[in-house]
């Protein structure tokens, strides 16, 4: 049986941390010089792997990356799918994080309320439940590895999606760094995600009034 390998996108002009952190969402924005650097590392990391496909959400950020980690392993081609994209937080993106704060927390105590020209975060869980949940079964039918790079909200929600859970109880909150690869893969009978070192990931428990941003 096959792995399901996802890839968080390199670095951008505004994954900044602290008070100038800005909203991405769906802007279509590439990656910086560090988040080039950055594939380069996850396509070193990626080539211990048998890779006989590569998905990626449409964002330039991730199919750039995943450019990069296609030329590395020799994967024929990119599949990209927009049900790979992070939520739509809609007006509110590409502004400051602490500016729209109110607004996010708000989304967060409503997960049903969508984002003015955006999606509500209930939206984007199921789109990204039902693609992850079609990667895994195509991981089933392969004896190598599939790949997916993806987004930060993306990677946050899917031990939730794979165990069934509670979506209100994904993290709103950290998350991997950019350029940062989890292996999921059945143990025991159930699918887990792993980091690239075999560890569990580690995320910011579930808190109130905070924003999935």
């Amino acid at each position: 049986m096959g792995k399901l390998i996802l890839v968080r996108h390199g670095h951008t002009c505004l994954n900044i941390p602290g008070r100038d952190e800005r909203l991405r969402g769906w802007m279509d924005l590439p990656l910086d010089d560090q988040g080039l650097r950055e594939a380069e590392e996850i396509a070193e990391r990626l080539a211990e792997y048998p890779v006989d496909a590569i998905y990626s959400s449409d964002l330039r950020r991730a199919r750039q990356t995943a450019e990069v980690l296609r030329r590395r392993v020799g994967a024929p081609r990119v599949t990209t799918m927009k049900e790979l994209r992070p939520w739509n937080l809609g007006v509110f993106c590409g502004q400051r994080v602490m500016d729209v704060l109110p607004f996010l927390n708000l989304l967060n105590r409503h997960p049903d309320v969508p984002a003015p020209s955006g999606e509500s975060f209930y939206q984007f869980y199921g789109r990204y439940s039902r693609c992850l949940t079609d990667l895994l079964n195509l991981a089933s039918e392969f004896a190598g590895c599939i790949v997916a790079v993806t987004h930060v909200r993306n990677v946050l929600a899917t031990q939730t999606v794979i165990e069934q859970g509670n979506p209100d109880l994904v993290p709103v909150r950290g998350g991997p760094p950019t350029g940062t690869l989890f292996v999921v893969e059945r143990q025991n009978g159930r699918w887990e995600v792993k980091s690239h070192s075999g560890k569990s990931p580690v995320v910011v428990a579930p808190v109130l009034a905070e924003a999935r941003v």
